[in-house]
């Protein structure tokens, strides 16, 4: 945790991510991050895995989005 702090001019810990298994932490974390935003960018570039589910999230909860993957733009992600 210290070399976290050492590197970075801060750091914020998801507290309802940090108690669960990290494959669910990640993704809890992920819709905080769209929950606090007027604007998400992706890089999503097929129909699957967490940046997919979060870019649903996003969508779902009308939030903006911007996805910068042309082979995702082709698929309508």
């Amino acid at each position: 945790e210290d070399s976290f702090y050492d590197y970075y001019d801060e750091v914020e810990v998801s507290q309802s991510a940090s108690g669960g298994h990290f494959k669910a932490a990640m993704q809890t974390r992920n819709k905080e991050m769209v929950d606090r935003s007027h604007l998400v960018v992706f890089y999503v570039d097929h129909a699957s895995g967490g940046a997919y589910q979060t870019l649903k999230y996003a969508k779902k909860n009308e939030v903006p989005y911007i996805n910068i993957s042309e082979k995702g733009a082709e698929l309508g992600l």
